[in-house]
């Protein structure tokens, strides 16, 4: 079994390296360069394994338990500039959990890990209620600005369940937004796992993954708090803006030389029950995400996204994305007689 710094080389080509960390079933090897690599585990050998210690017996020396401690992070030296991203809101951080499959002998083996996309230092606790009523603490920790934490391996069985978290967001030595603390209840369905298309590829891993989002907007919340007649009521009533009738009672011929994005929800996976709003509209993004960073390189290229009317809310996100991570690209409403109100047509410089 390959762990972190053994020594391994690879199967079907020269060289290797040390195991830098394990995401899954890839391997991150750092060669003798300094250069970091993924690579599929099966496609490595361990040549040697990470030394369990220095050789000198420390059987006999007490250390003295902590117990606990105080940081004093008031100080403007506790800041950290570099693990901030100037393209995040501070009003609207975002935490995730996510699931990787890994290679188990039944076939249903999952890596989780919970997702820091903000600039705020994450101090987190994940918990469940077992049938006594009380809450178990699972998983705790900081997860610091801009970064994932593995929190554990398991079975999809295992992760039919109501997680707990509740997240504490705040910075060190600098000033930031009064933002309450997070309690939030994510329902996690086991039959999701068993769906292919409910992995789809994200910023934060090489290979597919489920990302929930733990912090919900305003919007999510209270259409999650709607009776199931209301929610369907919302969802009839978007459904029934100009845009989506004409798009399906009417059969458009393809525009020569535009690529046209369908990110209707219903488009780009097959069942999307069990889903929330949350995870609907970041499958939509992660498609726009696949889309752009496929073409960034295709100057001229016109690509038209559908995105519908709604509420507005994924055509808010598809524009904020363009303004602060693809600058380089010119986007204006399109044609309104092909699409109404509810499309978007890019142009990549």
């Amino acid at each position: 079994m390959i762990e972190y710094g053994d020594k391994v080389k690879f199967l079907n080509d020269i060289g290797g390296g040390v195991v830098t960390k394990i995401e899954g079933d890839l391997v991150f090897v750092e060669d003798a360069d300094g250069f970091e690599m993924p690579v599929p585990s099966y496609e490595l050998v361990v040549e040697e394994k990470r030394s369990a210690g220095d050789g000198v017996d420390n059987s006999d020396v007490k250390t003295e338990e902590k117990v606990g401690y105080n940081e004093d992070v008031s100080e403007k030296v506790a800041f950290h500039e570099e693990i901030e991203d100037s393209a995040h809101d501070d009003f609207n951080p975002k935490v995730y959990l996510a699931f990787i499959k890994i290679d188990q002998k039944d076939g249903d083996g999952l890596e989780g890990y919970i997702i820091n996309d903000s600039n705020y230092y994450c101090n987190y606790l994940i918990s469940h209620r077992k049938e006594d009523g009380f809450m178990y603490a699972m998983h705790q920790g900081v997860a610091e600005p801009n970064t994932k934490l593995e929190l554990s391996q398991f079975t999809i069985k295992e992760l039919d369940d109501k997680w707990t978290v509740q997240l504490l967001l705040f910075k060190k030595g600098k000033p930031f937004p009064s933002l309450d603390p997070v309690n939030e209840i994510v329902n996690i369905k086991a039959k999701r796992f068993f769906k292919s298309s409910s992995f789809v590829a994200s910023d934060f891993f090489y290979q597919p993954a489920v990302v929930i989002p733990v912090i919900k907007s305003e919007f999510e919340k209270k259409l999650e708090d709607l009776s199931k007649n209301e929610a369907e009521s919302v969802i009839r009533e978007k459904e029934s803006d100009s845009s989506f009738q004409r798009r399906r009672s009417l059969k458009r011929k393809k525009q020569k030389g535009i690529e046209e994005v369908d990110l209707h929800i219903h488009e780009l996976i097959d069942d999307s029950s069990g889903l929330s709003n949350g995870e609907m509209i970041q499958i939509q993004l992660d498609k726009f995400h696949e889309v752009m960073e496929s073409n960034l390189n295709n100057r001229g290229h016109k690509i038209v996204f559908i995105h519908g009317v709604g509420n507005g809310r994924l055509k808010t996100e598809l524009r904020k994305l363009l303004d602060r991570r693809y600058n380089k690209v010119y986007y204006q409403d399109a044609s309104f007689k092909e699409y109404g109100y509810g499309a978007t047509m890019i142009i990549i410089k």
